[in-house]
């Protein structure tokens, strides 16, 4: 009996993965134009206006809460949000840690040059290395490297622990190199060519640094040979790796961690915001043990850094950057996934990335719906989820890597002669 069961799932799953989507499958009231209109209006006069108009207590922390993350989310500002968040920056020492996380996120999304003064005197008194992290970026225009240097090392000596704290390791490598300004990165052509397992794919989503400009995902069959289309094109996706606060992606909501993830499979969102499309699952390292993270390759139960340095190619193993997913798994963060999206593309029409959406550091591709009957007109995340269909995707890898700093968005011509010398 059992073996009939297990023949059965095994069809199940095969047909699963050979499905091919289509556009006109999917629906989502959430962007009909009367919904975006409720929202849009609900998000202003109650989620923000309501609640800050509300003296800040313990009870009402979590309005203003949701408030921040609405502001950033429809990027709204106004005179009671400027006077609202002064005020509660005044207040800071009173308030929760996970509010004056909320708290720091918000400026340092929609307030980049307005709190600089307030954020200095904060320092002394900080804690907590994610606090410490978050405002040693939002200061980086208005104080010097050397001094931000100086002020890190004397947070690190003051709460020292015998062990490495995983943010500050990553914030100590950003003012080594200027934030980043000095890349050094390693031969893209050895990270490309590089088998981690020979029975599995491995996605590659190349980045630039600075993520307000989308990057391109590209599919490596387990033979070694990359994705072709029907062209015989080698297949590509445009996609965004930017969260909606730009923080670094070792913090909590920032932009989607450079480096190795697994593939777990996929899923459908029952978030409003992501919307029916399927989604890529994904995890990072500490989020799930090892054994779940290799696919039951490996039988470790904690994890360490060798573990994820066999992934690696050797002209990688010392380039910190292509760490930082295991450090920010390490200092907490998960649910990163590759997803659609149904928010109102209307919020971000003057940002480099439009027509994409940003995240709280997962990677979207571009959706567009119709605001008239909510179904689906186009969608680079069914190209992409179609794509992988005749491929095993409940095993793989996927990995983030930021190639270079230029100012605009990737493409698949700058790449392809690279990508084919990786295939040979």
């Amino acid at each position: 009996m059992k073996y009939i069961i297990l023949i059965l799932i095994t069809f199940i799953l095969q047909n699963c993965s050979t499905k091919t989507y289509l556009e006109n499958d999917f629906h989502s009231g959430f962007t009909l134009r009367t919904e975006r209109e409720n929202f849009l209006n609900q998000t202003v006069n109650q989620t923000i206006k309501q609640s800050f108009s509300e003296p800040l207590n313990d009870s009402t922390e979590s309005k203003y809460i949701s408030a921040f993350w609405a502001m950033e989310l429809i990027q709204y500002r106004d005179t009671l949000t400027d006077r609202s968040i002064s005020y509660c920056l005044k207040d800071f020492f009173n308030r929760s840690l996970e509010f004056q996380i909320a708290l720091l996120e918000i400026i340092y999304a929609m307030y980049p040059n307005q709190f600089h003064q307030e954020v200095i005197k904060l320092l002394p008194r900080l804690n907590n290395s994610k606090l410490f992290a978050m405002s040693v970026h939002y200061l980086r225009e208005s104080i010097s490297v050397d001094s931000l240097i100086e002020i890190t090392n004397q947070f690190e000596m003051k709460f020292m622990t015998a062990k490495e704290d995983p943010i500050l390791r990553m914030l100590k490598f950003d003012l080594k190199t200027n934030f980043r300004k000095n890349l050094n990165l390693p031969p893209l052509i050895d990270l490309l060519k590089h088998k981690i397992d020979d029975e599995k794919i491995t996605i590659f989503s190349l980045q630039r640094l600075n993520r307000d400009y989308p990057g391109l995902v590209i599919i490596k069959k387990p033979d070694g040979k990359f994705l072709r289309d029907d062209s015989r094109e080698i297949f590509s996706v445009p996609q965004l790796a930017r969260a909606i606060s730009d923080l670094p992606g070792y913090i909590t909501n920032g932009n989607t961690p450079e480096g190795i993830f697994s593939i777990q499979g996929t899923d459908i969102s029952k978030n409003v915001f992501i919307g029916p499309t399927p989604n890529l699952q994904l995890v990072l390292p500490f989020e799930v043990q090892p054994s779940i993270y290799f696919h039951n390759k490996r039988k470790e139960f904690q994890w360490n850094i060798e573990l994820y340095n066999e992934l690696l190619p050797d002209s990688w193993k010392n380039y910190l950057p292509i760490f930082e997913s295991y450090y920010a798994g390490e200092a907490g963060r998960n649910e990163i996934i590759a997803h659609g999206t149904t928010i109102d593309l209307y919020y971000y029409t003057n940002k480099s990335y439009y027509p994409f959406t940003p995240s709280q550091g997962c990677l979207t591709t571009k959706e567009i719906w119709s605001d008239e009957t909510g179904r689906l007109i186009e969608s680079e995340q069914l190209r992409f989820m179609n794509a992988l269909k005749d491929l095993n995707i409940a095993e793989g890898f996927f990995i983030v890597v930021n190639i270079d700093d230029k100012q605009f968005p990737v493409t698949l011509d700058e790449v392809k002669k690279i990508i084919e010398e990786a295939e040979r």
